[in-house]
């Protein structure tokens, strides 16, 4: 078997129980039983974080920054840690960090900010004898040490940041395998992309994967997949923009 690294994003969708830490840890697994190493991003546990908004609501209007950060940042926290939990109920080696462990560093407004830096030489390190590294999503530190926020839906962003920086491969699993045409809740038979391009993703998916996360990986040619846990998804990327087909994907059953 051939090791390569592999950033794996687990969004609020696919972590809507506790029990779901469990089929992900599996996931996490089976990618490591391919001989790869995985980075696990996860976001916090579905719905916690309008929970804790409305929390924060209840109590003010205008509550400090770096207050509001801190509270969020216990949701994805709290799932590194469940995440953790489960991989070692499997017998997966794993190694977690938490935002201020760990931070990646960023620029621009604090609640929608841009990941620029983080170190990769420890991401490394902690792979050297573990099969797995858990991180949280979604969160950020400026350069002044102010935490910050990667905006709405930011753990895609953080994915495929870390997948640039480490050039690695970057999987987006989310509720449903790939994007479709049609909401596939809205229409059961809908079949997904088998690949589109950055834009294409944009003008159809813009509800799916994080707006400014296609952007980053456009700008960076960066291509990735988005899939449900076990599935084939959709591949996006420069491959598909040239219309060529990436490895292992068959030829797309509908034009991006």
């Amino acid at each position: 078997m051939s090791t390569g690294l592999r950033i794996l994003k687990f969004g609020s969708s696919v972590l809507e129980r506790p029990e779901d830490y469990r089929a992900v840890a599996v996931e996490v697994r089976t990618e490591i039983e391919k001989g790869n190493k995985v980075v696990a991003v996860v976001s916090a546990m579905g719905g916690t974080t309008d929970e804790l908004l409305a929390a924060v609501n209840a109590v003010t209007q205008t509550p400090p920054h770096a207050l509001l950060v801190s509270l969020l940042a216990t949701g994805e926290e709290a799932s590194v840690a469940l995440l953790s939990m489960a991989l070692a109920a499997k017998g997966v080696r794993a190694t977690e960090f938490t935002a201020a462990e760990l931070p990646v560093y960023t620029r621009g407004p604090l609640e929608d900010a841009d990941p620029v830096r983080v170190d990769t030489d420890t991401i490394m390190a902690a792979l050297e004898s573990a099969d797995a590294v858990v991180v949280p999503g979604f969160l950020g530190m400026d350069g002044t040490g102010v935490p910050s926020l990667l905006g709405r839906g930011g753990s895609d962003l953080t994915a495929l940041f870390l997948g640039h920086v480490l050039d690695a491969e970057v999987r987006l699993v989310k509720d449903f395998d790939g994007i479709y045409p049609q909401d596939p809740r809205l229409v059961p038979d809908a079949v997904p992309f088998r690949f589109l391009s950055w834009e294409g993703v944009n003008r159809i998916g813009g509800d799916v994967v994080q707006v400014k996360a296609v952007d980053f990986a456009e700008r960076h040619q960066l291509g990735f997949r988005v899939t449900a846990l076990g599935g084939t998804g959709t591949w996006v990327g420069p491959l598909a923009a040239r219309g060529q087909n990436p490895p292992g994907i068959r030829p797309a059953m509908h034009p991006g």
